[in-house]
């Protein structure tokens, strides 16, 4: 099932579509029930933004092969599945997708090396698409970052966490794999160097106002709408953006409930008071990733993307 938010762009729903069913069949396995757990989460309805991305921006170049782009736009998801089903080991999430995890399924063992394995096929997929050495290597740094910003939120790091650390945290997460899938769809699709830049700078600022947009529905979203339980950062030991901004202005009453494991009262306190200038952080973001999209020639694709970015922001404009 490819989500909703596809269906106004019928040539990238159809492309999803294939994406998709590439994806399935790449991450076959021999173990029936963690095949039967992957293959859910293949068809539980996510969005595909970072496939979906990287097949908007190859159509400001030159047109490319299809079945280069769609090989390319699997990888990519193959490698954001993959940190999900590690991401989920260390959050011990029950659910992903209204669908029950793999470790909480069939354990965190299971669940690793089913992650492992999915860096494998995402690596089989990446070189039909990246044989120079050079895009290779591209690909290798964004993942160099993603697992530099997961040990930035697991790792045992001294000292609270600031605004800066959460930047650079969750610019490795969430934001260097954004950014990598609308490099990769210019890079595809013949762009100049100037629009390659600008897809890359676009893809970084939205990733990184997505991930912050995620934060606040953590905090203020409806859990039924989510499909995953409210508050799951803080139940986690997670400081994400709107309990970093509450504590910015805590008078003492916040650190105290969380010290006292008051974790409903503490909610209670951060949904008051870290919403707002969390929302106002993540909108700047938006605002930059929106600029960035002024580098780019003024064609239907552009106009496709600035949609879909208010979209995610919740924005009317």
């Amino acid at each position: 099932m490819i989500h909703p938010l596809w269906h106004a762009y019928p040539v990238i729903y159809r492309q999803l579509q294939q994406v998709q069913t590439l994806l399935a069949d790449r991450t076959h396995c021999r173990v029936p029930s963690v095949d039967a757990l992957i293959q859910a989460q293949i068809h539980a309805g996510g969005k595909m933004l970072r496939a979906g991305s990287l097949l908007l921006f190859s159509r400001f170049g030159e047109v490319a092969e299809e079945r280069q782009l769609i090989h390319a736009a699997a990888a990519i998801e193959t490698l954001h599945l993959a940190t999900l089903v590690h991401d989920d080991v260390l959050d011990q999430a029950a659910t992903r997708r209204g669908e029950a995890t793999i470790a909480a399924a069939v354990g965190n063992r299971a669940a690793i090396y089913a992650g492992d394995f999915l860096f494998s096929a995402y690596f089989e997929l990446l070189a039909e698409v990246a044989p120079d050495v050079g895009n290779v290597g591209v690909n290798a740094h964004a993942m160099r970052r993603i697992f530099l910003g997961e040990l930035d939120q697991n790792g045992p790091v001294p000292g609270a966490m600031t605004l800066h650390r959460y930047l650079r945290q969750i610019g490795g997460k969430t934001a260097a794999l954004f950014k990598l899938a609308c490099y990769q769809g210019a890079l595809l699709g013949g762009s100049t160097p100037q629009q390659s830049h600008a897809a890359a700078n676009f893809g970084y600022y939205l990733g990184m106002g997505f991930q912050m947009q995620d934060d606040i529905l953590d905090v203020a979203g409806d859990p039924r709408k989510m499909r995953k339980p409210a508050f799951e950062d803080l139940h986690n030991g997670i400081v994400n953006l709107p309990h970093l901004c509450a504590l910015a202005v805590d008078d003492g009453a916040l650190a105290r409930l969380l010290a006292e494991g008051e974790l409903d009262r503490a909610a209670t306190v951060i949904r008051a008071t870290g919403v707002a200038p969390a929302q106002a952080l993540a909108e700047r973001y938006i605002d930059k990733a929106l600029t960035s999209l002024q580098q780019l020639p003024d064609t239907p694709t552009r106009l496709a993307l600035e949609t879909l970015t208010r979209r995610l922001a919740g924005r009317k404009d």
